[in-house]
Order: structure tokens, then C-alpha cells, then sequence
């Protein structure tokens, strides 16, 4: 599954402050806004915040389908937030609303106003997360670089995560997802595809 072709309407971050350090920018309001927070509840609210004090323009604010699931036209399980960051950058938001038991599909969406290069962020990630995160190496997918929360893999979950989608025709975006599903057999096409760890 690639996300940068699955994301619907997902466009993201930048302001002026942006065109300084793109990527520390980037990574470090990844950080605050969507990794640091505890639940999926604070990341919504650590958005909400940021974009009244940044003075950010409200794309959009509603129930929305799950993202990633080429279901534009399915139930609304989600919450979706988006905000216009100026230049051209954007932050998505979306989790599930309300709160279902054993699932989680949370999704946070960096686009830059400009192109970012990759080794520069991945020397920004590597800064502000350090052993936190580790490289995945399998190859999975082009056009990606991505990296899994180190104790998270270690427990065989590798749907938390932060990825570089640098995409063929698609927009940059610094991506975090963190999913988990009930364990009632609905959802194991989704698990297998989101939340396995790669053999390699």
C-alpha cells in the first residue's frame, strides 16, 4: 500500500517560518503536534491549538471516511482537521470519532511548501527522535523512506510510524500513522497491510 497515492485530500504544512529549516521544522511539529501527544483526542487538540496560535486558516472540520481506504464515499468513522499553514503547505489531521474498542487509525500529514531533501530529513529525524525510531530497510515501497517506533516493533506492532512520502508525481509529505484494530477478524486485511512488521 502506498500512501502517498492512498491519502485523500491530505495536504499539510509550511508558513514562512518553513522556508528557514524546512526540515527541522517539519520534523519537530511532527513532534509536538502529532507523535508527543498520549491519545487521539490530544493530537486533535494539540492541532486545534497550534492553528489558533499560528493564526492558521481552517481547510476543513468535520466527520469524514477513514483515509487510505479508497472509500470516499464510505461510513464517516473519522475526524477530519486540515489547516492551510500558508505558501502552499498544509496539516491533516484525522482520527476516529468516537472512540472505538481496539481501534486506532490515526493519521497526521506534513506537506511542505517547497521540496524537502531527503537526507536532510532524515538527519532531522534522526535528531529529534534519535534510538526512538528505527529505519525500515525492507524496501517495502518506492518512493518512501519510513521509520518504525523502536519498542513498538519490538512488541511486533509496526503501525506507529513516520514516513517520507517523496512519491512520482505525487506532493512530499511527512506522514505519522499509529493503528491498531480489534482483534474480530474485520480488520485483518488492514492489519497485515498497516500494522506487520516487515520479515527483513
Amino acid at each position: 500500500m502506498r500512501f502517498a497515492v492512498a491519502f485523500v485530500s491530505a495536504q499539510v504544512l509550511a508558513s514562512t517560518a518553513f522556508a528557514e529549516v524546512p526540515s527541522d521544522k517539519m520534523v519537530t511539529t511532527l513532534d509536538s503536534i502529532c507523535v508527543a501527544p498520549t491519545s487521539s483526542e490530544a493530537m486533535m487538540a494539540a492541532g486545534e491549538k497550534t492553528a489558533i496560535a499560528g493564526n492558521w486558516k481552517s481547510l476543513r472540520s468535520g466527520p469524514a471516511p477513514m483515509p487510505i481506504m479508497h472509500n470516499e464515499n464510505g461510513p464517516k468513522m473519522s475526524f477530519e482537521s486540515a489547516w492551510d499553514l500558508g505558501a502552499g503547505a498544509s496539516l491533516t489531521i484525522s482520527i476516529v470519532r468516537p472512540e472505538q474498542p481496539g481501534l486506532k487509525y490515526d493519521i497526521c500529514l506534513i506537506k511542505p511548501a517547497a521540496h524537502v531533501d531527503s537526507e536532510e530529513l532524515t538527519a532531522a529525524i534522526a535528531r529529534q527522535f534519535g534510538s526512538t525510531l528505527t529505519k525500515d530497510t525492507s524496501g517495502r515501497f518506492k518512493n518512501q523512506e519510513a521509520w518504525f517506533f523502536t519498542q513498538e516493533k519490538a512488541r511486533g506492532n509496526c503501525g506507529k510510524q513516520v514516513i517520507f512520502s517523496r512519491g512520482s508525481g505525487q506532493p512530499e509529505a511527512l506522514i505519522f500513522t499509529n493503528f491498531a484494530y480489534p482483534n474480530d477478524g474485520q480488520w485483518d486485511v488492514m492489519a497485515k497491510h498497516t500494522t506487520r512488521c516487515p520479515t527483513q
